[in-house]
């Protein structure tokens, strides 16, 4: 990864454009400063492994530079990656979804259509909804080792129909479900019914029609309508799938987006705190305490009542101060004055009252000067 680091910036230095203007007077734009400007938050964010932000970049360089056949480069480069990583979360999400997982099958759908926009099939996975009409519902209650895909052969004669039940019971995970639950087992308009022992809910007759997402049931459908796409959502949950995959600066980058379109986003506060929690505490048991303490303190912005955060923070300080003071008493009883001035003006810039480091300073200065007129005289 840092041999890629280099490259990407090896080429931005390299990479120099001609030079024109955009506008006329005292306010104008030079199309040169412009250009660099989207190169650079395109390599940033290409960098960062935000490869959709960077392609629009880079796009938008091509405005300024439309000769500019590196930048073109680059656009094929990343629609061709993009279409490839899209096309592995849409069979992903596919399979999930054929394996009645249908949350995590939508998070991966979702997560390919912001890599690849223009997917058609996810598009029409996502926004294409077949309604069918409900009669009425029985009522089953959950035994051991019953399933979904059991009480779509006991009620539909055909296993293979259980999509029907978990979209009408809003089950996320169909392969999970826990006994004693009550499941709602829609009876279809044109679909033979195999009422099993369960009483009927007569009350049910007016029951909501059902939005099958499946395109198996088309057959049942009586009118077809679209839902829009929730970018936000597509964030979220692409925020979420980087989270679960422990790349939390990347996942930050997600959630960020998402706060700023809706910034009482709990999913987005929350994860956004937990992230930033992570990050720190890998920097704590780095002793890299100075980045811990900030990213705890992010933490505390996303929830207030972290006492943990406030905890660690404390820590953070305190094992900043101890470590440089201690290293700077080693240095001095090394007798070397520079290292040790360094240390303790770390420890004096948190807390400049902390300890005898200021009067330890001084006495090294003191005695670098003095070593100082030492060696002038005996040069002289």
């Amino acid at each position: 990864m840092k041999k890629l680091h280099f490259i990407y910036i090896l080429a931005f230095l390299t990479w120099v454009p001609g030079c024109v203007s955009l506008g006329t007077g005292p306010r104008s734009i030079s199309a040169d400063t412009l250009y660099r400007e989207y190169i650079q938050k395109a390599g940033a964010y290409e960098v960062s492994g935000d490869l959709v932000a960077a392609l629009a970049q880079y796009k938008l360089a091509m405005t300024v530079n439309p000769s500019d056949e590196r930048s073109a480069k680059r656009v094929k480069k990343l629609e061709m990656t993009l279409r490839e990583m899209a096309e592995k979360h849409y069979r992903a999400g596919i399979k999930l979804n054929n394996e009645g997982r249908y949350g995590r099958g939508r998070q991966q759908l979702l997560i390919a259509l912001r890599l690849r926009p223009d997917f058609p099939e996810v598009v029409r996975m996502l926004t294409t909804r077949k309604r069918v009409q409900i009669k009425r519902y029985v009522v089953h209650t959950i035994k051991p080792k019953e399933s979904v895909a059991g009480l779509a052969k006991m009620y539909y004669g055909d296993s293979q129909k259980f999509p029907i039940i978990a979209k009408y019971n809003d089950l996320t995970d169909a392969t999970q479900i826990e006994v004693g639950r009550k499941i709602k087992i829609p009876e279809i308009e044109g679909m033979e019914f195999l009422v099993g022992k369960e009483a009927v809910e007569t009350e049910a007759v007016s029951a909501p029609d059902l939005d099958l997402p499946d395109r198996a049931w088309e057959e049942y459908a009586s009118e077809e309508r679209e839902e829009p796409v929730d970018q936000v959502a597509i964030y979220r949950n692409h925020g979420i799938e980087l989270f679960r995959k422990n790349e939390y600066q990347l996942a930050l980058v997600e959630f960020v987006k998402v706060l700023n379109a809706q910034p009482d986003d709990s999913a987005a506060l929350a994860y956004s705190h937990k992230s930033h929690y992570r990050i720190a505490m890998k920097y704590f048991n780095e002793k890299d305490y100075l980045r811990a303490r900030a990213h705890f303190e992010a933490s505390n912005r996303y929830q207030s009542n972290c006492e943990a955060c406030d905890l660690y923070i404390k820590r953070c300080e305190d094992l900043y101060k101890e470590t440089h003071y201690k290293n700077g008493i080693q240095y001095f009883d090394r007798e070397r004055l520079s290292e040790a001035i360094r240390e303790w003006e770390l420890v004096r810039l948190i807390d400049p009252d902390y300890k005898k480091v200021n009067e330890f300073i001084d006495k090294a200065k003191k005695l670098q000067k003095k070593i100082e007129e030492l060696k002038g005289t005996r040069e002289g």
